[in-house]
C-alpha cells in the first residue's frame, strides 16, 4: 500500500524539483524575472494547503481509494495545462490546479500508512512511503536540466501524465475502499475561514518582498490575521473542527511540529535558492546544475536507509539533536560556495547538508504521532500535512525575501554571487534556532520509536 500511494509523492517531487532547475529558462521564455517564478511554486503549495482540510473530509466520504485516484486525474490535468501556459498568470493558475490534486493525494497517502502501522514500525513504514518519492527528486533536477537545455521546458509537466495513469491503475488494484464516517459532519465553516486565512497570509508575505506592491501586503496580512483569529475562535467551540488545534496540547506532537516547521522552512528556502545560485550566480549550465542537485536526494536516500538502524543504536532524540548541529555547520560551509570550487566539492557539501536535514526530519516526523490516540490519527495527519505544506510555502517566500534583501543590501543584480551566499547564511541562523527547539523533544515519546525502548 505504501509503495502504491507513494506514486503521488514520486510525481509531485519529480515535478517540483524539475521545475526548480528550469526556473531561469522558464522566466526568460515568459519574459519575467527568475525570482517572480516563486509564484508558480507558491500557488501550488498554497492550493494544497488551503484545500487539504476539504480534501481530507471528502476522502472520508467518498472513500480513500476513490479520492486518491481522482486526485491523480486532477494533477495530470493541471500538468497538461502547465505545459500549455504562455504567460506567468496562466502557469500560476495551472499549478494551483495541480495543488488541488495534491491536497487529496498527500493526506490520504500519509493516513493509509499511519493507520496500518504499529508505533515501533512507523519509521520503517514512513521510509517505504517516502523512498519511491525520493526517486522523483533524484530524477527531477537532471531531467529538468536536460529538458530545458536540449528540448522544451513544457515536457517537464507532460511527463507527469503517464505516472498519474500508472498510479490510478495501481490504486484500484491494490488499495482497499476505506470509508471513515466517524466524525459524522464536515466543518464547512472552518474550511471557509481557514482557507482564505492561509491565502491572505501567504500572498501578503509574498507581497512584502515585491517592490511593486503597495497596499496589497498590509491589506492581505490584516485580513489574514482577522480570519485566523475567527478560525481559532470557531475551532475551540466546534466539536469536530476541520483542523483540530486541541492536538497542540499534546507535548510531543507540539514540540515535533515546532522543530519540524523550522527545519522544513529552511529546506524549502534552500531548494529555491540553490538552483538559482548555481545557474545565475555561479554560471553553471542547467544540465550541470541539475546533475549536482541530484546529490541532496542521494544523501536523503542514504539517511533513510541507514536511519532506522541508527535510531536502534543511538536514542532518537540524540540523533535529531546531532543531525541539527551538523545541518547548521553544513549551511555555514555551503555559504562559501564559489565559482572556483571543483564540482565534486559542491556535491560533497550538498550531500552533508541533505543527510543532516533528512536524518533530523525522519526522526522528528515519526515522533509527531507517538502520543496521539488511534481515533485521532486522521485529524493529526490532516493538521500535520496542512502545517507541513504551509511551512514549505513560507520557505519559498523566505528564499525570495533573502534574495531580494541581499540584492537591496549589495545594490546589485541577480547574477551577483554575494546575494545567494548571504541568503544561505540567513538560513544557517534560522536552523540554529531549530537546534534550540530540538532540545525540547520528548525523550520518552521518541524512545518509543525504538524496537527496544530506552
Amino acid at each position: 500500500m505504501a509503495l502504491t500511494v507513494s506514486t503521488a509523492l514520486f510525481m509531485q517531487f519529480l515535478d517540483s524539483t524539475a521545475l526548480n532547475t528550469a526556473i531561469p529558462t522558464i522566466a526568460r521564455d515568459l519574459k519575467v524575472d527568475a525570482v517572480d517564478l516563486n509564484l508558480a511554486i507558491i500557488s501550488y503549495q498554497l492550493a494544497m494547503t488551503v484545500l487539504i482540510p476539504l480534501g481530507s473530509a471528502i476522502a472520508d466520504r467518498v472513500g480513500q481509494r476513490n479520492a486518491f485516484a481522482v486526485s491523480l486525474l486532477v494533477f495530470a490535468a493541471g500538468s497538461i495545462l502547465c505545459a500549455m501556459s504562455t504567460t506567468l498568470p496562466a502557469l500560476v493558475a495551472a499549478r494551483a490546479l495541480q495543488g488541488a490534486g495534491g491536497a487529496v493525494m498527500t493526506p490520504v497517502s500519509r493516513f493509509l500508512v499511519i493507520r496500518s502501522s504499529e508505533k515501533s514500525e512507523l519509521i520503517s513504514a514512513m521510509n517505504w512511503l517516502f523512498l519511491p518519492g525520493i526517486i522523483g527528486p533524484m530524477m527531477g533536477p537532471v531531467l529538468g536540466g536536460l529538458i530545458v537545455q536540449h528540448a522544451s521546458w513544457h515536457w517537464i509537466f507532460l511527463i507527469n501524465v503517464p505516472v498519474a495513469v500508472i498510479g490510478m491503475v495501481l490504486a484500484f488494484l491494490l488499495i482497499p475502499d476505506i470509508h471513515d464516517h466517524s466524525d459524522g459532519v464536515i466543518d464547512y465553516k472552518g474550511i471557509a475561514l481557514i482557507g482564505p486565512a492561509i491565502f491572505c497570509v501567504m500572498f501578503g508575505l509574498e507581497s512584502v518582498a515585491n517592490p511593486r506592491a503597495g497596499w496589497e501586503a498590509p491589506a492581505l496580512l490584516g485580513g489574514g490575521a482577522v480570519l485566523t483569529w475567527l478560525f481559532i475562535r470557531h475551532a475551540r467551540r466546534h466539536p469536530v473542527p476541520v483542523l483540530d488545534l486541541s492536538l497542540l496540547r499534546i507535548g510531543s506532537f507540539r514540540h515535533s511540529l515546532e522543530t519540524g516547521t523550522i527545519l522544513r522552512t529552511v529546506a524549502a528556502a534552500s531548494s529555491f535558492i540553490m538552483p538559482l545560485w548555481f545557474q545565475l550566480g555561479l554560471g553553471l549550465k542547467p544540465a550541470v546544475a541539475g546533475t549536482i542537485l541530484i546529490v541532496p536526494t542521494i544523501g536523503t536516500m542514504l539517511s533513510r536507509l541507514g536511519g532506522v538502524r541508527l535510531t536502534q543504536l543511538v536514542h532518537p532524540r540524540n540523533v535529531a539533536i546531532w543531525a541539527s548541529v551538523l545541518l547548521v555547520a553544513s549551511l555555514l560551509i555551503n555559504a562559501t560556495f564559489d565559482v572556483g570550487w571543483p564540482l565534486p566539492l559542491f556535491a560533497l557539501a550538498l550531500a552533508v547538508q541533505s543527510i543532516a536535514m533528512s536524518t533530523a526530519m525522519m526522526v522528528i516526523s515519526a515522533s509527531t504521532y507517538m502520543d496521539v490516540e488511534q481515533g485521532r490519527m486522521g485529524r493529526a495527519s490532516s493538521l500535520f500535512t496542512t502545517l507541513q505544506q504551509l511551512t514549505m510555502s513560507v520557505g519559498v517566500t523566505l528564499g525570495v525575501w533573502t534574495i531580494s534583501g541581499m540584492r537591496l543590501f549589495y545594490a546589485t543584480g541577480e547574477h551577483d554571487n554575494r546575494i545567494y551566499s548571504g541568503s544561505i547564511l540567513v538560513l544557517a541562523a534560522i536552523a540554529a534556532i531549530g537546534l534550540v527547539t530540538t532540545r525540547k523533544l520528548d525523550v520518552q515519546a521518541m524512545g518509543a520509536l525504538r524496537k527496544t525502548p530506552g
